[in-house]
């Protein structure tokens, strides 16, 4: 996360432009002239006169007290901004993993169980499209497609709170969900199909089956259990990507969560508000990959940790 944090501080410092600084300093102008006093005046302020790798450590130590500073933009608290915005997210990201588990698995293993027939041949055409598609130009497709063929505007239909109307709260969140889940869907369903077909030709699935248990049994009790496990892996990684990836998503539906906030404070060369979304989703990252581990124990009773 240090390494992280160090890569994207120095990245949205050196990138060109001063966007925040001129329009701040924008009152300071005469005649539409920026004054550069008062741009130098703004800097000092805002500590942006110091050396890049001192504002780092400086930045760096008070995050570790929990301290993520202020937005430049209205001196909001960058943790205030965050606590406002990331349950929309998160809330977005479980509802694409719950389609995303429940129609990728079932649909992932039946294909590796009637490896070659019909079955096989569209699930495996539906996960080509979903890695091929990106999830920017489906969300522009279906906002066009709602907009023409039902007269719905996807994008400006408010987001009332979950508490307080569930139904509305899901009519709004349901279409980015979907988008973002699709390429989620595609990678879990071949993963899926993968690690069911290795299975199948384990000695021990030969030997239930000379047993005489039927081939559902053996799936339902054998097949499933053992082949989670690549999938688990593959699914805890897509839910921290797709957290992270839902950026352009957000925007183009006008959903106010963590990735709409992080573009429009890289646009606005907010540099505190930028560092806290990226250590939040950095964090995710990490915590997500570290449950993913310790989920192993309990699919697969032959692993123990010492």
């Amino acid at each position: 996360m240090v390494l992280m944090s160090f890569v994207a501080f120095m990245l949205i410092n050196m990138a060109p432009g001063n966007t925040l600084l001129a329009q701040i300093a924008g009152s300071g102008a005469i005649g539409g002239v920026l004054d550069a006093e008062v741009l130098a005046e703004f800097e000092r302020e805002l500590g942006l006169d110091k050396p890049l790798l001192v504002r780092y450590v400086d930045w760096l130590f008070h995050a570790v007290q929990g301290d993520l500073g202020g937005s430049f933009v209205n001196n909001q608290s960058v943790l205030d901004r965050i606590g406002e915005k990331l349950p929309t997210s998160i809330q977005l990201v479980i509802m694409a993993s719950i389609v995303s588990l429940v129609l990728a698995v079932p649909i992932g293993v039946l294909s590796a169980a009637r490896q070659g027939g019909a079955s096989d041949y569209v699930s495996r055409t539906f996960a080509i499209l979903g890695l091929a598609i990106p999830n920017f130009f489906l969300a522009i497709i279906v906002l066009i497609i709602f907009s023409r063929w039902f007269d719905i505007s996807l994008g400006s239909m408010p987001k009332p709170e979950l508490w307080d109307d569930p139904i509305g709260n899901i009519q709004k969140m349901i279409a980015p969900a979907l988008v973002v889940g699709f390429t989620l869907i595609a990678t879990v369903m071949r993963m899926a199909r993968s690690a069911t077909l290795e299975v199948l030709n384990e000695d021990y699935v030969r030997t239930a089956r000379a047993k005489g248990l039927g081939e559902r049994v053996i799936i339902t009790r054998h097949v499933v259990r053992n082949a989670m496990i690549p999938v688990i892996t593959i699914f805890g990684n897509q839910f921290a990507f797709i957290l992270g990836g839902t950026v352009i998503v957000e925007f183009i539906f006008r959903v106010p969560g963590i990735g709409a906030l992080t573009l429009t404070s890289i646009n606005n060369r907010d540099y505190p508000l930028v560092m806290g979304t990226t250590l939040v989703l950095g964090l995710v990252v990490v915590v997500t990959n570290l449950l993913v581990d310790l989920s192993y124990g309990f699919i697969d009773p032959r692993i123990r940790y010492s």
